[in-house]
């Protein structure tokens, strides 16, 4: 008899949630506002709610925000700080809650730790970046797609070219939004670290998911070797230097749309070790390809070629047995990249994207006009700056100089601590 109500009450589970396999939650999570709940579910859902969290979820749709976590964990904290700070007027909003929660908080433990307090209190602004800092970086993740998620509908033309089924299109939140992005799409700013290639010529852009490892820049110099009559040692006179970058990277779909367009932009990465043609003198000429590479700030948009390009299936991967598309599912692709940059090679220039650092392209370089000190920005003029400690201590020893000899020795180190 259990075992019969057992079943009845499964059967009764399937007909409310039709979960589409075994292994999927069937039940959304009822601590997110999603669009997967209907609207009638939304308005019983506030309904049942408390009146106060009922009339704040009221209130920030008026701001265009209709996605909540309600439940109190990290992970959510930080979901929340990525849906406000996505909009203008939330974000300025959550500043200052930010903000005031950080002075309340210093406020009530001053009696028990003063100094923590006032440190804490000092802190506001940086809690304030934590908070979008971390927006940020989850904002980035969510660009993987979420491949377990339930997805509604499926675009007709993008179905049609395939025979086996898929999920969505292109734009679906199942989709991986750097794979998904065609050759000549620019879609880096998605990525947690961009990547990138540029076809100068072509001026497209070919963009992959950051999946790297083996990074390495070498640096070889050149030298002509001499030995004159009458001396025993050689004399080396420097000819120059070149530069080369080698890199791998992973390839993999992580939905079905996403495998042809992954493999076109393989196709035309090859075809960046290719020239291309002009017409020239009745027929035609090779020009030669020129590419530039970013990857995070080591490399930004930096010149060079492509002098290398060796792909490998890894033993483990999968392969489509969809017709036109019998293409495996993850390769392994290894780049050499010849160096040229948009620097003046020079000992005290700019070999990095360090864009704190002021490159004048000239016999300087990165220094200043006499070569004292290192001409950064603004911001990162802090790097030579000395402690207010360290201030304060020539200042003492200064002074100390200046009342002159007869007073005595000047005092050390140990005497100016104490």
């Amino acid at each position: 008899m259990a075992l019969v109500d057992l079943k009845s009450n499964l059967n009764k589970f399937r007909s409310e949630f039709k979960p589409d396999n075994p292994y999927e939650k069937s039940g959304r999570e009822i601590n997110e506002l999603e669009s997967t709940v209907s609207s009638e579910g939304k308005s019983s859902l506030l309904d049942n709610v408390d009146t106060t969290a009922g009339t704040f979820i009221k209130g920030l749709k008026k701001f265009g925000i209709t996605s909540v976590p309600l439940e109190d964990n990290y992970e959510n904290s930080i979901k929340q700080g990525s849906i406000f700070y996505a909009n203008p007027v939330a974000s300025a909003l959550t500043d200052v809650a930010t903000g005031f929660e950080t002075i309340r908080k210093a406020v009530k433990n001053f009696d028990n730790n003063p100094i923590n307090a006032i440190a804490k209190g000092l802190s506001v602004s940086e809690d304030v970046k934590l908070a979008k800092y971390q927006a940020k970086a989850y904002g980035k993740v969510k660009t993987l797609g979420e491949q377990g998620s339930r997805v509604l509908g499926v675009n007709p033309s993008v179905s049609r070219a395939f025979e086996g089924p898929i999920k969505g299109d292109r734009s679906s939140k199942n989709v991986d939004k750097v794979n998904i992005a065609p050759y000549g799409e620019d879609a880096s700013d998605k990525d947690i670290i961009p990547f990138k290639f540029y076809d100068v010529y072509n001026e497209k852009h070919i963009t992959f998911r950051a999946i790297l490892t083996g990074i390495t820049d070498n640096v070889t110099t050149e030298y002509n070797t001499e030995r004159y009559i009458g001396r025993s040692e050689n004399v080396h006179s420097y000819q120059g230097a070149s530069r080369q970058v080698s890199f791998t990277f992973d390839v993999f779909p992580k939905t079905r749309q996403e495998l042809p367009v992954l493999w076109e932009k393989i196709n035309y990465l090859y075809g960046m070790c290719y020239p291309n043609y002009v017409p020239a003198y009745g027929g035609q000429a090779m020009v030669s390809p020129l590419t530039t590479l970013t990857i995070g700030n080591l490399y930004t948009d930096t010149p060079g070629y492509v002098s290398s390009v060796s792909l490998s299936i890894p033993n483990e991967s999968t392969w489509e047995i969809e017709d036109n598309l019998q293409l495996p599912h993850y390769c392994q692709i290894a780049v050499e990249y010849v160096y040229i940059g948009k620097y003046l090679p020079n000992a005290i220039g700019k070999h990095w994207e360090l864009n704190w650092l002021n490159e004048s392209n000239g016999i300087n370089g990165t220094l200043t006009d006499n070569k004292a000190n290192v001409n950064r920005t603004d911001e990162y003029s802090w790097i030579d700056k000395k402690s207010i400690r360290e201030e304060l201590k020539g200042a003492v020893s200064d002074w100390w100089k200046s009342l002159g000899s007869d007073i005595g020795e000047e005092p050390t180190s140990e005497n100016t601590n104490e």
